[in-house]
């Protein structure tokens, strides 16, 4: 089941680009009193030392059918734009289960 992404939640990261936290989300709509992270919202920059390259993104996709303030509420295995996914979520709240 697609656990809910909070805010400060991380992603899988993508070739020689780590894993990061994410830092945006909905400011009145929360799971385990963090708030929900959605479609469009920030994820903080990171970078591959091999290049070295930095980049952040923002949360590519999310549910089809629940929203929070009119955004798809992103779970975990879900896309980030720069080519991550999601990782971390709820551990007893899920989206679409």
């Amino acid at each position: 089941m697609p656990e809910a992404v909070r805010l400060g939640d991380t992603c899988t990261g993508h070739g020689c680009w780590p894993a990061r936290a994410n830092v945006g989300a909905s400011g009145d709509v929360f799971a385990n009193g963090r708030g929900a992270h959605r479609v469009g919202d920030p994820w903080a920059a990171h970078t591959c030392l091999k290049i070295p390259e930095t980049h952040a993104s923002i949360q590519d996709t999310g549910s089809p059918n629940v929203f929070v303030n009119g955004r798809p509420w992103a779970r975990v295995g879900d896309a980030v734009a720069c080519g991550s996914s999601n990782a971390t979520g709820s551990p007893d709240v899920v989206v679409n289960g």
